[in-house]
């Protein structure tokens, strides 16, 4: 079930919070075991909470879309009561101290109503794209993705229909479609970052993972308050429309060389939808392209060395990878660090130029379909070989680096194969622009993914 149809059963008597509830944390315990998406389940605060929620909706009517809905999040966020272990087995064995107060989007989630089912697993500090410990819940074979792998095969199992993740260099998108999700990156600094464990401070946003487009428009609006920012429009479920008078841009084929063919097929495939529901589709060429993904790279690296410089000064027993990321960054030079910002601020120059007459971009997610578990050198279509942390974010990083918003939803259907991400791109604030285009695609391919069926074995 979808939030949005769970908030409609709630706010017509159809179903209780404490029925839904009940629903989701039966399925956690029968297929979590399986998949590994949660650290922690709050199971007996999560039906309190549901208790509460039924007695007040018959008593007021629901505070809004959200209320007596299950939502998860990243073990990123604090939650009141709980520690925060940012993915990171040592902060965990060692126990932690509880946050004393909700992270304001947390926070923002509470007050609407939504019940808090858990935290999910990530990568450690967010650092890196596969999400150890969790199995894709549609082909438990190759990875989740990452760093919010676990939001996202929770959503893709069912074990709650929404997600609260991070995306720093993709972390919300690559997940989502690998796992066959939908996975929304704000505007940079639209939803507020305090009480969220950093890992680079000036590409961080949260985000949300759900089921449908229409999920993530409900969940977007009350991160955002909507109707408090300026910027962001009052929100509505996007209805499928036509896309006349929508002109998309579409990368040339050279960006698509880097691509799986199966992922180059595909978003293909999506652009013709696109295109016979009346978008005006133009080719360009992405501006200054390869220079994203180092600057990316550097940024991130120097900003979270910086703030887990304890970690790595005390010994903290990091995994291996995460230390040598760490100590990379603590030996990236002032100067280079610098020049990647500005070359950050000219890339953002640069792709305003871009969206003259253009509403939207659309490209891969990902370049290639979820990879196996442990795998790292791919092969690529010219005969070279790609390295997972490169191929899962080259399509990521551009709105990162710039902090444009983005949308990643599933393309094609489950038949076609394993999952992949079409990704609509967006100018700062386009949010609504993109939902709309997301559920429109949605539509013309047969509508959201079905919740994955977890295979008994695995």
């Amino acid at each position: 079930m979808s939030a949005v149809e769970a908030a409609a059963r709630i706010a017509d008597g159809g179903l209780s919070p404490v029925d839904l509830a009940q629903q989701v944390l039966a399925r956690i315990r029968e297929d979590d075991p399986r998949v590994g998406a949660y650290t922690v389940v709050l199971e007996e605060s999560v039906l309190e909470e549901a208790e509460r929620a039924s007695a007040r909706i018959a008593r007021e009517g629901p505070r809004g879309p959200l209320d007596g809905v299950p939502v998860s999040v990243k073990d990123l966020f604090d939650v009141a009561g709980t520690p925060t272990w940012a993915g990171s087995a040592a902060l965990c064995e060692a126990g932690g101290t509880p946050a004393a107060a909700d992270a304001p989007v947390v926070a923002r989630l509470r007050s609407a109503g939504a019940l808090l089912l858990g935290k999910t697993r990530m990568d450690e500090f967010a650092f890196g794209t596969v999400t150890p410990g969790t199995r894709n819940p549609r082909c438990p074979e190759r990875s989740a993705g990452g760093s919010s792998g676990g939001a996202a095969a929770a959503v893709a199992a069912g074990m709650g229909p929404l997600a609260l993740g991070t995306d720093t260099g993709g972390s919300v998108r690559i997940p989502a479609a690998m796992c066959g999700v939908v996975g929304l990156k704000p505007t940079y600094g639209v939803l507020p970052g305090e009480g969220v464990v950093p890992l680079s401070w000036s590409l961080d946003t949260p985000g949300v993972l759900s089921r449908s487009v229409a999920d993530a428009a409900m969940a977007f609006a009350v991160l955002t308050g909507t109707g408090t920012d300026a910027h962001v429009e009052p929100w509505s479920v996007p209805e499928p429309a036509s896309a006349e008078g929508l002109t998309l841009a579409v990368p040339d084929d050279a960006l698509f060389s880097r691509c799986s063919p199966d992922v180059a097929e595909r978003v293909a495939a999506a652009v013709d939808l696109l295109a016979a529901a009346g978008a005006r589709i133009v080719r360009v060429s992405l501006p200054m392209a390869d220079l994203v993904s180092p600057a990316v790279a550097l940024i991130m690296a120097a900003e979270a060395s910086a703030h887990h410089r304890r970690a790595l000064r005390d010994g903290t027993a990091l995994h291996p990878t995460t230390r040598d990321r760490l100590e990379e960054g603590a030996l990236v030079p002032a100067r280079d660090y610098i020049d990647a910002l500005r070359t950050r601020q000219l890339l953002h120059a640069k792709w305003q130029e871009a969206f003259e007459g253009i509403d939207a971009f659309v490209l891969p997610t990902v370049a290639v379909p979820p990879v196996a578990h442990g795998e790292f050198f791919l092969p690529q279509p010219d005969g070279g070989m790609d390295v997972v942390p490169v191929a899962s974010t080259r399509f990521a990083h551009p709105a990162s680096l710039t902090g444009l918003p983005a949308l990643s939803v599933p393309c094609g259907s489950p038949e076609d194969g394993l999952p992949v991400g079409l990704q609509f791109m967006g100018r700062p604030h386009g949010e609504q622009t993109l939902l709309r285009l997301g559920r429109l695609y949605e539509s013309l391919s047969g509508g959201p993914w079905p919740v994955a069926e977890v295979p008994a074995g695995g």
